[in-house]
């Protein structure tokens, strides 16, 4: 026994595809087509054979039955060009919110990060400036010979009158 090529196997599968594919169009779209129409065909019968003489009101419910058919069907075609734009731009949005979630992820890791160095920083400017006034407030008293005394002149040198 010789195996089989696995190029005729191939082959097979996708015969046996194929042939899938047609039993399932046939039995999922054309079957029930035709049944529609049958049944349509059954209900115009149903209402045009009997030999009554209220004939005029058959036709007249066959027409307006037609009539009903002929319009909506029409309108239900047209609009489903809307719904399945409505569907791509529902889908367009969802794959756009996807994409756009792993790089506001980086952002917003990224301005933690920065906020968490910014904290550091100025936690660290703030003790050097509270080590350095410490430092300084021993020598405030010694300076203070330096300020000018304080006096109810004006700088202009003017007095005030009281």
């Amino acid at each position: 026994m010789t195996d089989p090529n696995p190029t005729e196997l191939r082959t097979q599968r996708r015969r046996s595809g194929a042939d899938l594919h047609r039993k399932e169009t046939r039995r999922h779209i054309w079957l029930p087509f035709l049944l529609v129409c049958l049944f349509l065909l059954f209900l115009i019968l149903l209402v045009a054979l009997p030999t009554d003489p209220s004939w005029r009101t058959r036709a007249s419910f066959i027409a307006d039955f037609m009539s009903s058919i002929l319009i909506f069907c029409p309108a239900i075609i047209c609009s489903f060009v809307f719904y399945m734009l409505i569907a791509l731009g529902v889908y367009g949005m969802n794959r756009l919110h996807s994409g756009a979630r792993s790089p506001l992820e980086k952002v917003e890791n990224m301005t933690a990060k920065i906020a968490t160095r910014v904290d550091e920083t100025t936690e660290k400017i703030n003790e050097k400036v509270v080590d350095a006034n410490s430092r300084i407030a021993s020598l405030t008293h010694f300076m203070s010979v330096f300020d000018q005394p304080e006096n109810d002149d004006d700088p202009t040198g003017d007095k005030k009158e009281k």
